[in-house]
């Protein structure tokens, strides 16, 4: 029996992986109407309140997209009815982000099923670093 070698872990590597795991989760938000960033919101929302402007950064920062572009997106969500402009969630919100978590964590659980706990730790690690390392870059530059 011949075996497919397994590539080498390169950006696109990274990038299609990526891609085939968040394709998953955008064809569930769109039976919600949602943009990947607007779930992210709702998603950090989701965890307790937090201060329009440390969100908007932190978003921006972690997107690499411009905080005007975040900004848009919340807009969207609070004149959706899904976040309140004190940024909680509404009871529309919440009802909206537990339904996006249930229906996607039997997907995340087919995904990652049978790979070692030991290597998922392994590959977080990796993708920190090289997510600290891809910042520091981007921040020198």
């Amino acid at each position: 029996m011949t075996t497919t070698p397994t590539p080498p872990l390169t950006g696109a590597t990274l990038g299609v992986a990526y891609f085939a795991v968040r394709k998953n989760l955008l064809d569930i938000l769109d039976d919600y109407d949602l943009t990947f960033e607007q779930s992210l919101l709702l998603n950090y929302l989701s965890r307790g309140d937090a201060p329009r402007a440390d969100l908007v950064a932190s978003t921006a920062f972690n997107l690499k997209v411009p905080e005007a572009e975040v900004v848009q997106h919340l807009d969207t969500a609070i004149a959706r009815g899904l976040v309140a402009d004190g940024l909680t969630l509404t009871e529309e919100g919440v009802r909206v982000q537990a339904q996006i978590t249930e229906r996607t964590q039997p997907l995340t659980r087919r995904v990652f099923a049978d790979i070692p706990a030991e290597d998922l730790a392994t590959t977080a690690r990796v993708l920190t670093t090289l997510t600290d390392r891809a910042n520091a870059v981007r921040a020198a530059s």
